[in-house]
């Protein structure tokens, strides 16, 4: 099972690099868009474990595998810039090809992902103390 998920997730990574439906955004450039209004939909797509570890200001977390039926019928964020990220980026490149397929528009994908952030020393909340 495990090798399956991971053949399908190098898959979604492979098509969304060659099919450009996605492009990425550095941390400052990302902090900045968070504070404007509307700002960006950040999307968290990790487990509930990580998320409650640590995670972006304001992200929504949304597991990389429910994506497409958690926001693929959201006609109302559809035209909104949103941003996914994992811990390293396959889960999240899995997510913006998901989101591309269902379609929306705006995606942009965190680079450094989370590690990256947290590591650059950007502010970051916690669920669980």
């Amino acid at each position: 099972m495990k090798l399956k998920l991971s053949l399908n997730i190098l898959l979604a990574v492979s098509l969304l690099v060659l099919s450009g439906c996605a492009t990425s955004i550095n941390s400052a450039d990302l902090l900045e868009k968070m504070q404007q209004q509307p700002g960006p939909l950040v999307i968290d797509v990790r487990s509930q474990g990580e998320f409650d570890r640590d995670h972006l200001p304001g992200a929504v977390h949304i597991p990389f595998y429910s994506i497409s039926s958690e926001l693929g019928k959201r006609e109302d964020v559809k035209r909104r810039s949103v941003v996914v990220y994992c811990e390293h980026g396959p889960r999240a490149a899995f997510a913006g090809f998901m989101l591309h397929l269902s379609g929306y528009e705006q995606i942009n994908t965190l680079e450094g992902q989370m590690r990256g952030w947290r590591s650059a020393g950007f502010p970051v909340e916690k669920t669980v103390p």
